[in-house]
C-alpha cells in the first residue's frame, strides 16, 4: 500500500504540474500596465526620432530658405547698380555729345561783331538758348573747370609753355577750349597755356 499512497502522491505532484498555475487579478494588471509602458515607451522614443528629424528638415529647409532669400536681395542689389550705371553711362555720353554745341555757340558769342552784339533780337535770342544749356547742364551736374589759376593736369591739358611777366609759372595764361566735369569726373580737359 505504500507504493499505491506513493503513485497518488507522484500522481498529485504530476497533475499539479501540469496544471497552469492561475496569476493573481494584481499581477495580470501589473503585467498588463508594464507591457504598456514598455510600448508607450516605445512609441515616445519612435515619435522623439521623428521629432527630431522634421526639425532637422525644418532648419535645412529654413536655412536654405534664408539663402534665397539673401542671394534674391544680392541680385537685386547688383541689377540696380548696374541699372543705376546704365544710366550714368548714357548720361555721361550725351553730355559729351552736347559740348561741341556749347563750344560752338561760345565761340559764335565771342566773334560776333559788335554791330550785331549790340541790339538783334535774333542775336539774344541765341545767347538765351545758350544760357539755357549751360543752365540745364549745370542742374545735372556738368560743372565748368577753372580757366585760371594754377595748373592742374588731372583737370587741364597744356598745349603750350609761353613765358609770361603777369602770369606766375605754372599758372594758366588762357584757355584754348573750356573743360567739363560731370558728377566729379572729368569728362573733358580744358586746353590751356601755361606760364613757364
Amino acid at each position: 500500500m505504500e507504493e499505491t499512497k506513493q503513485d497518488e502522491t507522484t500522481q498529485e505532484e504530476t497533475t499539479a504540474a501540469q496544471e497552469p498555475v492561475q496569476p493573481s487579478p494584481a499581477a495580470a494588471e501589473h503585467a498588463a500596465a508594464a507591457e504598456a509602458a514598455a510600448a508607450f515607451a516605445a512609441q515616445i522614443a519612435e515619435l522623439e526620432g521623428a521629432l527630431a528629424e522634421e526639425r532637422a528638415r525644418a532648419d535645412k529647409l529654413l536655412d536654405q530658405s534664408q539663402r534665397m532669400a539673401a542671394d534674391f536681395q544680392n541680385s537685386r542689389r547688383r541689377l540696380e547698380g548696374q541699372v543705376q550705371d546704365e544710366i550714368e553711362r548714357a548720361s555721361t555720353h550725351l553730355v559729351r555729345r552736347l559740348l561741341p554745341v556749347i563750344d560752338d555757340f561760345d565761340l559764335a558769342f565771342a566773334n560776333t561783331p559788335a554791330d550785331l552784339a549790340a541790339g538783334a533780337a535774333w542775336v539774344e535770342g541765341f545767347r538765351q538758348i545758350q544760357k539755357k544749356l549751360h543752365n540745364l547742364l549745370a542742374e545735372e551736374g556738368v560743372q565748368l573747370i577753372a580757366q585760371e589759376g594754377p595748373f592742374d593736369p588731372a583737370l587741364h591739358e597744356a598745349v603750350s609753355g609761353e613765358p609770361s611777366d603777369t602770369v606766375p609759372a605754372g599758372d594758366i595764361i588762357g584757355t584754348l577750349r573750356a573743360g567739363y566735369t560731370y558728377k566729379g569726373k572729368v569728362l573733358r580737359p580744358a586746353l590751356v597755356r601755361v606760364a613757364m
